[in-house]
């Protein structure tokens, strides 16, 4: 009795199998990422354990890796991911042409796309959505009777506390012929934004620990079309900003970055957590840029809630601080709307409904609004401490 053996069938049956193996990977590693969805929804416990016990090995390990780097690697990667889809385009046009190298290179084209699909998920899920869930700044370290809610007494008091300290920080800076704060510290911005978030760190321990270095954007100009001043990559844990925008805003913008490392996601409290960094600081550059950022937010609250009375008697904020209050010079906005190829509406159009989709996504209800939360936060600090 003979045994036939059929090579070229085991061939193909190995090959099957081999093939079967990253199918599966990518299936678990999917899975994976949507039971960490679906359990950071449904538990803040969890999302604090995460916080607290697994965020801070990523920031210590390939953030402080990919802060080697002088360069932004999270921009780096968008612009290698418009490569990839712009080769994408070129094969699927080239798709009518039945050669057998075109369709290995497509078979490879898209199981390169599956696996950066997958992880781009997970590390999003890791880094950015599971955040959106945990305990807010607020419930950590507020007692919560009394930060719901405020009366317009509050508000006024808050505006003219801000106001009265831009009005005399306005005046101890040097400026140029134009008007424009002459900032010779630029070297040590990094560093003092850095030392502003580890000061704050002792008081509130969830903002303790490593901080990577905060990194430029090269291609500012799309930002500064888009209104943003900063932006944190959860694919490599940096924290960027836009290096178009008036000085005055750099302090607060990378502060701002910084805490959304912590695991503070929601943009009302980075925002005041990157006030208090600021404030708590002893550079005076550092303190006015905390005041001028939520000047904006108090005062549209303000505006919103004053009547003719009220509003008559408000202090008025100095030219010097008015023109400060900018987010970038009308230099600054000539050169990005002269090197840009698209239109500035435009761009920022469609960033802010995809900004505002974002958050609503993560359960921020009133979306882009929630920026203007921060106000509730100020009056508590405020009526706290004084500032």
């Amino acid at each position: 009795m003979g045994i036939h053996i059929n090579l070229p069938d085991i061939k193909e049956k190995n090959t099957i199998q081999k093939n079967k193996i990253p199918l599966i990977i990518k299936l678990l590693i999917f899975a994976i990422t949507i039971f960490l969805n679906v359990l950071s929804w449904n538990s803040h416990a969890f999302c604090d354990w995460y916080i607290e016990n697994i965020l801070p090995l990523w920031v210590n390990t390939y953030s402080r890796f990919f802060s080697i780097f002088p360069v932004s690697v999270g921009e780096k990667l968008i612009i290698l991911g418009i490569i990839l889809l712009a080769a994408g385009v070129v094969i699927f046009l080239l798709g009518f042409l039945k050669k057998e190298k075109l369709k290995l290179l497509r078979r490879r084209y898209w199981n390169v796309i599956s696996w950066i699909v997958v992880f781009v998920l997970l590390i999003q899920t890791l880094n950015c959505f599971i955040l959106y869930h945990a305990s807010t700044f607020a419930s950590q370290y507020m007692a919560e009777e009394e930060r719901n809610g405020y009366g317009f007494e509050e508000l006024y008091n808050l505006r003219e506390h801000i106001v009265e300290k831009l009005n005399f920080l306005s005046t101890q800076f040097e400026r140029d012929s134009n008007g424009e704060i002459i900032f010779n510290e630029e070297e040590d911005l990094y560093s003092e934004c850095i030392n502003s978030m580890k000061k704050l760190g002792e008081k509130y321990p969830g903002l303790s620990g490593y901080y990577p270095q905060p990194k430029k954007i090269l291609f500012s100009n799309i930002m500064s079309q888009q209104n943003l001043s900063g932006i944190f990559f959860p694919f490599t844990l940096e924290a960027n900003y836009n290096t178009d925008m008036y000085i005055t805003n750099m302090p607060y913008t990378i502060c701002h970055e910084l805490a959304h490392l912590k695991g503070y996601i929601y943009e009302d409290e980075a925002n005041f957590i990157a006030f208090m960094a600021c404030t708590m600081s002893d550079n005076l550059f550092f303190q006015y840029s905390g005041y001028l950022n939520v000047l904006n937010y108090v005062s549209n609250d303000f505006r919103n809630n004053a009547g003719k009375e009220e509003w008559d008697k408000r202090t008025i904020v100095t030219e010097e601080a008015a023109a400060d209050n900018i987010f970038l010079t009308p230099g600054a906005w000539e050169r990005v709307n002269k090197t840009s190829p698209f239109n500035t509406e435009t761009v920022e159009t469609i960033s802010s409904k995809l900004l505002d989709g974002n958050l609503v996504l993560n359960g921020v209800k009133d979306g882009i609004k929630s920026y203007s939360r921060v106000v509730q936060l100020l009056i508590y600090y405020y009526s706290q401490s004084g500032f």
